[in-house]
């Protein structure tokens, strides 16, 4: 429900801040004191369409903000678990709407940043405005069928009928993908075979590009790496005056200091070790030139085979390794394919039978729907013949689907609450109803029969008093009131046969402050309360008749 709303710079009002009841509260005042920008605000708070008109003269911006007190177990918790927004603790949910003079606006919820469009969806789960005001979830077609379902205590075979829809929905989908493929099945399956059989022939192995890059090099280059290994070894071992047979001459020099100079045995030491090494270094030289050999026919097997597996690196991917997964992933492919047979004819099995089932279900659903509209019909227009709308016609019109796949998430149905206000009139869609009095009238009838089915549980009705009065009046009293007792209601009246039976009276005043005009809500408690009645029903001069009649409208509530 809402529990709290926060109005600053919206209009005429300054700054507002107003805690309504769970049950009827009735919102009261004179013509132009600014009782419908209330539900302005509110409306704008639920996705409405904002203007920089509206912020108030000389601010930048305007600030909406309202508290709504929510049930755990309620569709507002799961979608907002399902979109991911904070809670804010405890069963609150914080709306929070900012218009700036340059025409944008900016919306949160629990303090985080969305979409007009997702404070649309979650609007219609939490406030109906009847009235002048488009946000109202019983004018959607979608609404009224679910309504419908709700009061003829259907919803169990909708949700078994849904289960079985969304089952054929996604074999629908599966079958038609499957058969968009087969089309192009044995194209497919030829290039599939194609490029298994030219990658599997090439027996390529990971890393074998790389090693076989190396030995090319290598066999290209066999005439001037023999010729750097022979220089090289002819300089250390085999020349005349070679490296190692001068460091023969030095180390017997250093074995000569030793025996005078004990301290060049470490130097001695460290000779010989290097000529241990250059002697090992000698031997791999004529070992590696003796190992060369110049094998053209070889260095041509290499490179074909290196420019084969350019072609498939081309054609495939980019390296060996990418060409052997593509390889796993082609041979998984037309084993898919030669199987596909089996698979259409399951399918399509499956899809015949979801079929027969959805149409058995969906048939089901339009027969019990059309009886309950019957029923449905005959309580509305009762209703409305105690609102002084006794003429009225109303009209559940019922269309259904005749495909054999003429189903949707639904049934196979579409719903629309038709009504004639007038004789003689075409019954016409509830949006399209002229007067806004009519239509809330229409909606506090529906609301008040349809209130164990309906999941909103805050109702606004703005004009639901417009063109009645008298016993009508009090009757429209009593069906809010009862109402109130299952769901929150806000209603702007003019007449004291409602605003009596209210458990919660607020007044809405328009003053100047500072040269300005300033709109004001004020709680009303005992006194204040009769000498408002009063004020409803004498007019600005409140007479002691008036108030003895007030007192008495107001006694049989219990007056608090």
């Amino acid at each position: 429900m809402l529990r709290e709303l926060r109005i600053r710079n919206f209009a005429i009002i300054d700054r507002l801040e107003i805690r309504f009841d769970p049950q009827l509260n009735v919102l009261t005042g004179e013509t132009g004191s600014g009782k419908s920008i209330l539900v302005d605000a509110v409306d704008l708070l639920l996705g409405g369409r904002a203007s920089a008109e509206q912020i108030r003269t000389g601010c930048d911006e305007a600030v909406l903000e309202a508290a709504f007190e929510i049930s755990p177990q309620s569709p507002i918790s799961h979608q907002l678990i399902e979109t991911d927004i904070p809670g804010e603790g405890g069963d609150d949910l914080i709306v929070r709407r900012v218009l700036a003079r340059s025409g944008k606006s900016r919306a949160y919820m629990n303090g985080h940043l969305v979409t007009i469009g997702q404070l649309q969806q979650f609007g219609d789960l939490l406030v109906d405005i009847h009235g002048q005001h488009e946000h109202q979830s019983l004018l959607r077609s979608d609404q009224q069928l679910f309504l419908l379902d709700a009061f003829g205590e259907r919803l169990p075979l909708r949700e078994e009928y849904h289960r079985h829809y969304l089952t054929f929905r996604k074999t629908t989908d599966e079958l038609t993908a499957l058969q968009a493929l087969e089309r192009d099945r044995f194209q497919r399956e030829d290039l599939l075979k194609f490029q298994i059989h030219e990658i599997g022939s090439a027996q390529l192995s990971p890393g074998e590009d790389g090693r076989l890059e190396r030995e090319r090099t290598v066999l290209a280059n066999a005439e001037r790496l023999a010729l750097f290994a022979d220089e090289a070894y002819r300089r250390l071992y085999a020349a005349d005056g070679a490296i190692l047979s001068q460091m023969a001459q030095v180390e017997s020099s250093i074995d000569a200091l030793v025996r005078t100079d004990e301290r060049m045995k470490s130097m001695a030491e460290s000779c010989s070790g290097a000529v241990a090494q250059l002697r090992e270094i000698a031997e791999r030289l004529r070992d590696y030139k003796e190992g060369i050999e110049y094998d053209p026919e070889r260095l041509e097997r290499i490179t074909d085979r290196l420019h084969l597996m350019a072609s498939l690196k081309k054609k495939y991917a980019p390296s060996v390794e990418g060409i052997l997964e593509l390889h796993q992933k082609i041979q998984e492919e037309l084993a898919i394919l030669s199987a596909r047979d089996e698979r259409l004819q399951s399918l399509q099995e499956t899809l015949d039978a979801g079929r027969v089932k959805c149409a058995e279900l969906a048939q089901r659903l339009t027969k019990g729907r059309i009886r309950t509209a019957r029923l449905l019909e005959k309580r509305v227009e009762s209703e409305l013949g105690q609102l002084k709308m006794g003429k009225t016609r109303f009209v559940i019109r019922i269309e259904s689907g005749r495909g054999a796949d003429d189903f949707g998430p639904a049934g196979a149905d579409t719903v629309e609450f038709l009504v004639a206000p007038n004789p003689g009139e075409e019954p016409k869609p509830l949006a399209r109803i002229a007067s806004g009095g009519e239509l809330s009238r229409i909606m506090l009838s529906l609301k008040t029969i349809l209130a164990s089915a309906d999941r909103v549980p805050t109702l606004i009705f703005d004009e639901v008093d417009a063109g009645i009065g008298g016993s009508v009046a009090e009757v429209v009293g009593q069906r809010l009131t009862e109402l109130g007792r299952r769901r929150q209601v806000l209603c702007i009246t003019h007449l004291p046969q409602i605003a009596s039976q209210a458990s919660t009276h607020f007044t809405v005043e328009k003053s100047l402050s500072d040269g300005r005009a300033v709109t004001k809500v004020k709680r009303l408690e005992r006194e204040d309360r009769v000498e408002e009645i009063a004020r409803m029903l004498g007019g600005r001069q409140i007479t002691s008749t008036a108030v003895r009649h007030a007192r008495e409208m107001l006694n049989p509530l219990g007056e608090r």
